[in-house]
């Protein structure tokens, strides 16, 4: 989930609410006209609050977007080092492919048991943030002080607009030349089964290796489905999963309610040390994520989270 959070900023009274201001001193004259026919004993305490209500609404001030998330947003579309994090990344798992290649034993996913040497060999990555870029959408939303939306993601969908995160386009082409399938596991809730669905022809847009669709590209069914290991395990049936990509912790395994905490993501992390770089390639992603929630959306909250 996305946040963008708003602040006062300013001190000076907009042309709007000194409109304001006369109109309610209007009404108040008219209020106090007739107190002072029907209920004179009453004038002097209603003028008294309203003038101090009065004097409070002459000092309010406008909001403004905090741009709480300018920079991380500025960071992947601007900086050489996003784009020197995600290339090391993807060309460091063109060697971790053909390791594994020659390794009928060797599998990613937590989720693969069994005998499956002999199944053909297949990349799951994440799409957006790690093969789809849409910093675009967040630049928007950060610049206008909006927060995330469904309708707004949705309308940032159906313009089939993301772009692609440097070394992605690279990797999955290498993958494809040496006979291993990319398949995309994506929290976006879309159709595989439908040439017009907008994920569909966004993929098809950036070429990127998509040759049995239903089978390469599995979606949610709602916006509240993000677990992955249930499609993770149906992919673990039919192919040898090499390598795992994305950019939440999520993408590479279950995290337990209990465990959503900080102290049991690290503890996850921990447990699963040797895997990162080998086997599980992480992309960066300082703009939103499931880590969000760990530290809390509020400012007080995440002051408190800061090591000093």
């Amino acid at each position: 989930m996305r946040s963008v959070k708003n602040k006062y900023h300013g001190n000076v009274i907009s042309i709007i609410n000194i409109w304001d201001m006369i109109r309610l001193g209007r009404y108040i004259n008219q209020w106090l006209v007739t107190l002072d026919q029907e209920k004179p004993m009453m004038r002097s305490t209603a003028s008294l609050v309203m003038l101090c209500s009065l004097f409070v609404f002459s000092f309010a001030q406008p909001t403004a977007p905090a741009y709480e998330n300018l920079n991380a947003v500025l960071w992947m579309q601007t900086s050489v080092e996003y784009q020197a994090s995600a290339v090391q990344t993807y060309r460091l798992a063109q060697l971790a492919l053909l390791r594994g290649l020659r390794d009928e034993r060797w599998t990613a996913a937590l989720e693969q048991n069994g005998e499956f040497e002999k199944l053909p060999p297949a990349v799951v990555l994440d799409l957006d943030e790690t093969v789809l870029d849409n910093s675009a959408f967040e630049a928007r939303i950060t610049a206008s002080g909006e927060t995330f939306s469904d309708p707004a993601w949705t309308k940032w969908v159906n313009e089939r607009a993301a772009g692609l995160v440097p070394g992605a386009m690279d990797f999955v082409q290498f993958a494809h030349a040496n006979g291993v399938t990319p398949v995309y596991i994506t929290n976006r809730v879309c159709d595989s089964s439908k040439d017009d669905d907008p994920t569909v022809q966004q993929l098809r847009k950036l070429h990127l290796p998509l040759e049995a669709v239903s089978d390469q590209l599995l979606c949610a069914h709602t916006s509240k489905e993000s677990d992955k290991t249930a499609r993770r395990e149906m992919i673990a049936k039919k192919y040898r999963i090499l390598l795992l990509f994305g950019d939440q912790l999520g993408d590479f395994l279950q995290i337990p309610t209990d465990a959503a905490d900080l102290t049991g993501r690290e503890s996850l992390f921990i447990t699963h040390q040797g895997l990162w770089g080998e086997r599980w390639f992480q992309l960066p992603n300082p703009m939103y994520g499931s880590w969000e929630g760990a530290v809390g959306y509020s400012v007080d909250a995440k002051l408190s989270k800061l090591r000093k």
